[in-house]
């Protein structure tokens, strides 16, 4: 596409980014300052919007009304002014050739095989929006509005165009369609850390400077959250030992002074045997666990099987690496806990990140200067999510989960669902079990429309595809998953052609379905002051106008230095519950335990291979994957095994292998590497075209419905 088609059409029916519209307009309650013009020369503060813990601070250049520049902002205490090289090409992705710059329609059969330039037609956002409007309003009219599934993803996790509230919760509150649970990623380890703490926000990345033993479990940090890792060097240099806990041979295990590899799904039994040789050795924080905890004498009467024998033989390990670590953990000094969203990837995902928190508990890390667990820090946000959502304005008839795509849309009868609003996410690459969702989506009587920057897998089953900005072109309030400051980004430029934000794209298809509720016109500087609504960030000072200014600010009530478990935990007993009552009453046991995985772990059957597909180099999840860029980046998807393994299958370095179990297949280019685990195949996911997820299985986890990616296995064999 020619990236400057359309941005002066006279036949254009969009006249700007965020316009007010005309129809059913209201005026806000309250006046609201004008929004920023948009500068056509200096530097605009602003935060990257990708699913990384990171958050980044950025800053844009702008020059002639163009973006000539963008870096990290170095004022950040967090980021410190780097980005990484996943983002570092972003004003190239915008100017990719294949950016989608206008409305499209569909005009030939659904499915690949077809290029766009003849699947679809050019159309105006007057023409899509009314197509839309008129289907919704019919489907509404015969189904009843829970016929419509808002399908949002975390392409963007942003609490004003992304997948956080996500984007669009005030129409869709309104309109009464189905609701949709984001269970892709993280939600396991959010209910099971939920069960013993309360909450997954635990300790301030920052203070892990002064841990004496930091542990990071199922993180390869150095790709996936690279800006903790000075803090862990600054850590290492005052004399900490750092221990990675990963079936994979990463770069950060690597790194670490210690790489522990055990079985897929297996984690919990090792966190288990921790705790139970803690205790043995007379360890553990008896005036800490006396005072913040409940049942840890139960807790330790049912660990009493986890010997240091049975640990090992249970995770794949040597005996000698596990009494080596309790040693590092007894004698290090605070211990850090870093877990990644890798770990709680498997069917017991959720009990698996309950254990884990157990092994902080027990050694009373909580109250220690860089001591602790931290997860997520993401329930530190607390916005005002319920006004910024509208969550008055109507209710959801049910709930549905974003990892149960084909089970649902094949499934469900009452009603089906006949209508799919895709935004920020792209099903048929990061869902589970490809070839189901493909099937899925190829049903004639769906409708669905998709929003998106570029064409990619699931706009070859979209029936209107809509452009949308990207972060420098937009409005948007970020968090972090990894620090404390909240940050606002303003727009730069103006987008090219006729991309609009997502919010912008609500508020027209509010207008084209003649809707008089004013909430559903709140332009994005509303939105994010309603999000900042709160007693606390008003105290604090913090509002859309002082984050205009400074790009970021540390959340109330966080200041340095934050231990918010020295003392208590959030939970209904105001301590650490080994034993929970409301883990029991949800089916998830007393007290926690390990579980084995339903298909991991079983890797010494002749044949057969355990899959890790975890986060790649290049890309964040499938997000920019297909640009040009990217691809004259990354070559060919690589499957790295062990030599020992390859020489039983008869596979050599280098070999092109189809990769494949009852579900589905991909193909790779084998890499032979003799600090791969045996019985082990990882590879990286995001890959458009790759097909990782063929082989995944669409089924739940054990804890809010997360999805299984980490609990598979394969078997290996040469392409002829």
């Amino acid at each position: 596409m020619d990236a400057d088609a359309g941005a002066s059409d006279p036949a254009s029916s969009d006249p700007s980014p965020n316009p007010r519209p005309m129809l059913n307009a209201q005026p806000a309650s309250t006046p609201q300052p004008a929004d920023p013009p948009l500068q056509a020369d200096g530097e605009v503060l602003g935060s990257c919007p990708l699913d990384c813990p990171d958050g980044c601070s950025w800053v844009v250049t702008v020059a002639d009304g163009k973006a000539v520049k963008l870096r990290g902002n170095p004022d950040h205490p967090f980021t410190r002014g780097g980005l990484c090289k996943k983002v570092n090409p972003w004003l190239e992705y915008a100017a990719d050739p294949g950016r989608l710059l206008h409305p499209l329609k569909r005009v030939a059969q659904k499915g690949p095989g077809t290029e766009p330039a003849e699947a679809f037609v050019r159309v105006s956002w007057d023409e899509a929006l009314a197509e839309i409007a008129d289907r919704f309003t019919t489907i509404i009219d015969r189904s009843g509005p829970a016929a419509i599934w808002p399908f949002a993803g975390t392409g963007n996790v942003g609490f004003v165009q992304g997948g956080a509230l996500p984007s669009g919760s005030r129409l869709w509150n309104h309109l009464g369609v189905s609701g949709h649970v984001i269970t892709i990623c993280s939600i396991s380890g959010h209910v099971g850390l939920g069960y013993t703490m309360g909450t997954a926000a635990g300790m301030d990345s920052e203070e892990v400077v002064n841990a004496g033993t930091i542990l990071v479990w199922g993180s390869n940090t150095l790709i996936a959250n690279q800006h903790f890792w000075p803090f862990v060097l600054e850590a290492k240099a005052n004399g900490a030992t750092v221990v990675v806990i990963d079936p994979v041979r990463t770069r950060t295990a690597a790194r670490a002074d210690v790489h522990i590899a055990p079985r897929p799904g297996t984690d919990a039994a090792l966190v288990l045997g921790l705790c139970r040789a803690v205790v043995a050795a007379g360890a553990h924080d008896r005036e800490y666990l006396a005072a913040n905890s409940i049942g840890f004498a139960a807790f330790a009467d049912s660990i009493d099987r986890w010997t240091v024998d049975a640990t090992a033989a249970e995770c794949g390990l040597d005996p000698g690496e596990i009494s080596d670590l309790v040693d590092r953990i007894v004698d290090g000094g605070p211990l850090a806990v870093k877990i990644g969203q890798g770990v709680q990837r498997s069917a017991a995902g959720g009990q698996t990140a309950r254990v884990l928190s157990c092994l902080a508990a027990v050694t009373g890390s909580f109250r220690h200067p860089g001591g602790g667990l931290v997860y997520s820090t993401s329930p530190a946000y607390r916005f005002n999510t319920d006004a910024a959502a509208g969550t008055d304005l109507g209710d959801r008839p049910r709930h549905l989960a974003m990892t149960s795509l084909a089970a649902d849309l094949d499934r469900l009868d009452d009603p089906p669902v006949e209508a799919l609003f895709v935004y920020g996410a792209n099903p048929v690459v990061s869902n589970p079990d490809t070839e189901a969702v493909r099937r899925s989506l190829s049903r004639p009587d769906l409708f669905t429309v998709a929003v998106d920057l570029y064409h990619t897998e699931t706009t070859d089953y979209a029936d209107i595809v809509l452009p949308s900005t990207m972060q420098h072109e937009q409005w948007e309030v970020n968090d972090s998953f990894a620090h404390l400051y909240v940050s606002l980004n303003t727009p730069a430029v103006a987008p090219p052609g006729q991309c609009l934000p997502h919010t912008e794209i609500f508020r027209r298809l509010a207008g084209a379905m003649n809707l008089d509720e004013p909430a559903l016109y709140a332009s994005d500087r509303e939105l994010a002051a309603a999000l900042l609504d709160t007693p606390d960030f008003a105290a604090a000072g913090i509002t859309v106008d002082s984050l205009i200014k400074t790009g970021f600010a540390r959340l109330p009530g966080t200041d340095a230095p934050y231990r918010p478990f020295a003392d208590g935990f959030p939970t209904a007993s105001g301590r650490f519950e080994f034993t929970s009552e409301r883990a029991e009453a949800d089916g998830h046991g007393l007290l926690p335990h390990y579980r084995r995985p339903d298909e991991a772990g079983r890797s010494d059957e002749p044949g057969w291979y355990d899959l890790i597909a975890a986060g790649s180099d290049w890309h964040i999840n499938s997000v920019f994957a297909g640009t040009e860029k990217t691809r004259g980046r990354t070559g060919q998807p690589r499957l790295v095994i062990n030599p020992v393994d390859a020489e039983r299958d008869g596979l050599v370095d280098g070999d092109a292998v189809t990769v494949a179990n009852e579900r589905g297949s991909f193909d790779a280019t084998l890499v032979v590497d003799r600090t791969a685990r045996r019985g082990l195949a990882s590879t990286t996911k995001g890959w458009w075209g790759m097909g990782v997820n063929n082989t995944v299985a669409e089924r739940d986890s054990d804890m809010g419905r997360g999805a299984v990616y980490h609990d598979n296995r394969v078997r290996i064999n040469r392409r002829r």
